[in-house]
């Protein structure tokens, strides 16, 4: 597992004040914040957008046909787990957990466990996409803390 990314919040200190007093709402409003910023790097290309097909998405059988599974001469194998569906956002304390329940993810996405083949075919490690995306992210964040502040009057 990679190291957690860290996200400069600005007014976090007003926040952690008002935890106290409000801890149900500040929750609610950072557990939001993370399943967008979740949302942001998960519909990237190369993770939920897949990359183009490949060979090994066409006859002759065997070859795979996304969202379905293998294909051979005379059956489909029905074992397609329909990895950009597969992602998920759980918030933890003090952040945001993103991972993909496909039994096959981490040879997709994982920073240490990628199979060579799929980076240089266009998947995406989950790590570079969250840290290309580190500003917006940052920017949901950033947001979503200056709503909660207004909100609460913090």
């Amino acid at each position: 597992m990679s190291d957690p990314l860290e996200i400069k919040i600005e007014g976090a200190d007003k926040i952690v004040a008002g935890l106290t007093k409000f801890p149900d709402e500040i929750q609610k409003n950072f557990k939001q914040a993370g399943q967008e910023a979740a949302e942001e790097i998960y519909t990237s290309k190369g993770l939920a957008s897949y990359p183009a097909k490949t060979a090994a998405n066409a006859p002759p059988t065997p070859y795979y046909i996304r969202g379905t599974g293998t294909q051979y001469k005379s059956r489909n194998a029905g074992n397609s787990e329909d990895y950009k569906n597969q992602f998920y956002a759980k918030s933890v304390t003090g952040g945001t957990l993103i991972g993909n329940r496909a039994s096959y993810a981490k040879y997709l996405a994982d920073e240490k466990l990628q199979a060579r083949v799929m980076d240089r075919i266009g998947w995406r490690k989950l790590i570079e996409v969250a840290k290309e995306k580190l500003d917006i992210i940052t920017g949901i964040f950033n947001r979503w803390a200056q709503h909660t502040i207004d909100k609460l009057g913090l």
